[in-house]
C-alpha cells in the first residue's frame, strides 16, 4: 500500500471523538446483529428485514452499496475477525458472534471504543438525558443538548426528540426574564457537572436563519394562550443570540447541526448573522454542512471563530468528505478541523473511524504526491484533526 507509514500513523493515532450518541451499558446486554442494524444509519435507508431468509437477502441486496453499510460491515469484520461478507447465509454467524462477545463481557462495547477505535475521549450527546455521561466520565465527556430550551415557550411544545422543558426539568415560566434566568442557571450547572460544549440540533425542527430580534417580540410567547408562528420564531431567534452570549462568557463552544435535517434553510450560510454578531463565540458546525459543504469552506476562511467538524460526513459520503477535506486544508485551516464518530453503537463508531482513516489517507497521500505537503506535514494534520484541535477547542475537556 502506498504511504504505508502514513496509514499506520493514522490508524494508530488516539482520537478525541467530538460527537457521539453512544448508548448506555444496559442497551448492550441483549445485543445482536438485528439490534445493531436497527440502531445504525443503515436503518435510515428505509429497508426493513425479518428473520426470513428471503427478507434478509432482499435487505442485503438493497443496502450493500450504501456507505453506511459498507463501513459497518468493515468494522464488524475487523472487530470480530470474520472473513466472509454479510449475507443471508452468513447472517447467523455475524449475529451469534456479536451476541456472544457482548454477553461474555459487559464492558465489551467500551473496549471496542478504547482498543479498536482508539478513542482517548468521547464527547457524548445523550439526547435522551441531556448532559449525561453514561456513568463513565473516564471515557465520556458530556455536551449539553439545549434543543429543548428552544421549545420552552409552552407546556405543549416539544422538539423532535419529544422533549418538553417543563417535563424535563420540572420548571414553569411566566415571563421571558424568568425563562432566561433559568437557561443561564441550567447551562452553568451543566458545565459545573462536566459538560464541555452546548449542542444545538434545531435544524431537525426549523431553519437556521436566526434574526437578532428584540426581547419585546420574544416575550409575546409568554403573554398569549395560543402563539402565532411568528411569535415562536422570534422567541427562538432571541434565545439563540442569548445562548451565544452565555457560551462566550463561559468560554464554551456551541456545536450546531448543519446541513441534513428539515432541509429548509439548514445550510451553514444561514448562520451568517448569528456568527457575525457573536465574534467571541466559538461555533462548531457539524457535518461540514453536507450537502452544502461549499458554505463551510468559505466560512472557515472568513471567520476565525468557526470550526468545521467532519462528524458523520465520511459515512454519508466518503467522496464528499475527501473533496471537502482537500479544500479545508488548502484554505489553511487544518487547525480548526475536528472529527467525531456520531454513532449509537461501538461497531458503527468503529466503522466511522475506519471511514475517516480512509479519507485522511487518500487526501494526504494525494497532497504528498502533488508536492503540496511533506510527509511530516501530513502527519501533523493527522494529529490535529484526530486529537489536537479538539483538545484545544474544548478547554474544559479532562483527559
Amino acid at each position: 500500500m502506498k504511504y504505508t507509514q502514513l496509514k499506520e500513523k493514522i490508524v494508530n493515532t488516539n482520537s478525541i471523538n467530538t460527537h457521539s450518541h453512544h448508548l448506555g451499558d444496559a442497551f448492550f446486554k441483549k445485543f445482536d446483529l438485528d439490534t445493531l442494524l436497527a440502531r445504525s444509519y443503515v436503518d435510515w435507508c428505509g429497508v426493513k428485514f425479518s428473520e426470513d431468509y428471503d427478507s434478509r437477502k432482499n435487505y442485503i441486496d438493497k443496502v450493500k452499496f450504501k456507505s453506511y453499510f459498507v463501513y459497518l460491515q468493515k468494522a464488524i469484520k475487523k472487530i470480530y475477525h470474520i472473513d466472509a461478507d454479510l449475507s443471508a447465509d452468513t447472517w447467523s454467524i455475524y449475529s451469534d458472534t456479536i451476541k456472544e462477545a457482548h454477553e461474555k463481557d459487559g464492558d465489551w462495547h467500551k473496549k471496542i471504543l478504547r482498543e479498536k477505535c482508539k478513542y482517548e475521549k468521547i464527547l457524548l450527546d445523550a439526547y435522551w438525558n441531556p448532559g449525561a455521561d453514561n456513568g463513565d466520565p473516564s471515557l465520556f465527556s458530556p455536551v449539553f443538548r439545549i434543543n429543548p430550551l428552544f421549545f420552552g415557550y409552552s407546556k405543549e411544545a416539544s422538539d423532535h426528540n419529544e422533549h418538553n422543558v417543563f417535563e424535563l426539568y420540572d420548571e414553569s415560566f411566566e415571563s421571558l426574564e424568568g425563562f432566561l434566568d433559568f437557561v443561564q442557571i441550567k447551562i452553568k450547572e451543566k458545565i459545573s457537572q462536566g459538560c464541555v460544549a452546548l449542542k444545538i440540533p434545531i435544524a431537525y425542527d426549523r431553519d437556521l436563519d436566526f434574526k437578532n430580534t428584540s426581547s419585546r417580540k420574544a416575550s409575546r410567547v409568554f403573554m398569549q394562550s395560543e402563539n402565532h408562528p411568528d411569535d415562536i420564531v422570534n422567541f427562538q431567534d432571541y434565545l439563540a443570540f442569548q445562548v451565544c452570549e452565555i457560551a462566550s462568557s463561559l468560554d464554551i463552544p456551541v456545536q450546531i447541526h448543519t446541513g441534513m435535517g428539515c432541509m429548509n434553510k439548514t445550510a451553514p450560510r444561514y448562520l451568517l448573522k448569528l456568527i457575525e454578531e457573536n465574534p467571541k463565540t466559538q461555533f462548531v458546525l457539524f457535518h461540514a454542512g453536507f450537502p452544502w459543504t461549499e458554505d463551510i469552506i468559505g466560512m472557515m476562511h472568513l471567520f476565525p471563530n468557526v470550526y468545521a467538524d467532519l462528524c458523520w460526513l465520511p459515512l454519508l459520503s466518503p467522496t464528499e468528505a475527501k473533496n471537502t477535506l482537500h479544500q479545508l486544508i488548502e484554505i489553511g485551516t487544518s487547525d480548526k478541523i475536528t472529527w467525531g464518530g456520531d454513532a449509537w453503537t461501538s461497531e458503527e463508531s468503529c466503522g466511522a473511524r475506519l471511514a475517516i482513516d480512509d479519507v485522511l489517507h487518500l487526501v494526504l497521500s494525494e497532497k504528498i504526491d502533488s508536492g503540496y505537503l511533506s510527509t511530516f506535514g501530513a502527519e501533523e494534520i493527522v494529529d490535529n484533526i484526530l486529537h489536537n484541535n479538539a483538545k484545544s477547542l474544548y478547554s474544559n475537556l479532562l483527559l
